[in-house]
C-alpha cells in the first residue's frame, strides 16, 4: 500500500492544487451571491407607527437559500477531500522517513515527492547514473 501510494504522490499534489483553486472559485461565487442584494425604498408604516420611506433589502434569486447551501456544501466536500489528500501525502512522507538506507531514501524522495525525472534524480545524487537510480528504486518498489 505505501509503495503504491508513493507513485500517486505527484498526482495527489496536483489534485490538492486543483482543489485549492476550485475552493477559491466557489468561495468567490458564494461571496458574489451574498453581495448580490437588491435595495428599494417604499412608503409605508414604520415600527414606530409613523408613515414614511422604508428601505427594503433582499436577494433577487428565488432559490437564493438553496443555491447558497449547495455552494457551501460543494466547498465543504472539496475541503474535506483536500484534507484527506494531505493525510495521504503525510503518510507517504512518513513511509519514506522509515526507509533505512539514506541514498535510497533520497532517491525515493527526489523521484516521488519532488517528481523529478531519473536524469534529474541522478544529478541530485551526484555519483549515480539515471539507470542506477531507477534500478535501485525499482528493486525497492518490487521488494
Amino acid at each position: 500500500m505505501d509503495k503504491e501510494l508513493l507513485k500517486q504522490i505527484p498526482s495527489i499534489r496536483k489534485e490538492i492544487g486543483d482543489l485549492e483553486r476550485a475552493v477559491a472559485k466557489v468561495k468567490r461565487q458564494i461571496d458574489k451571491l451574498k453581495n448580490d442584494e437588491v435595495c428599494d425604498t417604499v412608503s409605508g408604516s414604520r415600527d414606530d407607527l409613523t408613515i414614511g420611506p422604508i428601505k427594503i433589502r433582499g436577494h433577487p434569486q428565488k432559490e437564493y437559500g438553496q443555491k447558497l447551501a449547495e455552494l457551501q456544501k460543494k466547498k465543504a466536500l472539496m475541503e474535506s477531500k483536500r484534507v484527506e489528500l494531505l493525510k495521504m501525502e503525510n503518510k507517504a512522507e512518513e513511509y519514506i522517513q522509515s526507509i533505512q538506507d539514506s541514498s535510497l531514501r533520497r532517491i525515493i524522495r527526489f523521484r516521488y515527492i519532488d517528481d523529478l525525472s531519473w536524469q534529474q534524480v541522478a544529478f541530485r545524487m551526484g555519483r549515480y547514473s539515471a539507470d542506477s537510480c531507477r534500478k535501485k528504486a525499482e528493486r525497492f518498489m518490487s521488494g
